[in-house]
């Protein structure tokens, strides 16, 4: 039985102001197998006084947020951080907040691979 994978773009690249926050699109896993999610934070050429944040969900129904994974990036100017969480067979909607760090902002952009089909 053929594998069936899907790339899927929860956030587009996008610049966040210092402190400010921004969430994912919902990716519905009520009928697939599985995802792994990727957030991607690149800091910019002054680093933050505080790390960039992420927080990914899971939820048994649309617009439903439980904290399954929380990470940070790092306080190093013009750095390039990917956070990943996997999401396996329970998980039926995720999605992920992303906060900047204090000071100055960051670019931000998210991303996942789906398995549709085993």
């Amino acid at each position: 039985m053929p594998i069936t994978k899907n790339s899927r773009t929860l956030l587009i690249s996008q610049t966040l102001a210092p402190g400010a926050s921004i969430n994912t699109a919902e990716l519905n896993l009520s009928t697939a197998p599985g995802a792994r999610v990727f957030v991607r934070i690149t800091n910019g050429a002054s680093a933050p006084t505080t790390p960039p944040s992420v927080i990914f969900y899971t939820g048994e129904a649309t617009g439903v947020k439980r904290e399954i994974h929380r990470a940070q990036g790092d306080v190093a100017a013009s750095s390039v951080k990917d956070i990943p969480c996997r999401f396996s067979l329970p998980d039926m909607f995720v999605n992920a907040t992303i906060t900047a760090g204090a000071t100055n902002g960051c670019t931000v952009e998210a991303y996942a691979q789906e398995a549709t089909t085993i």
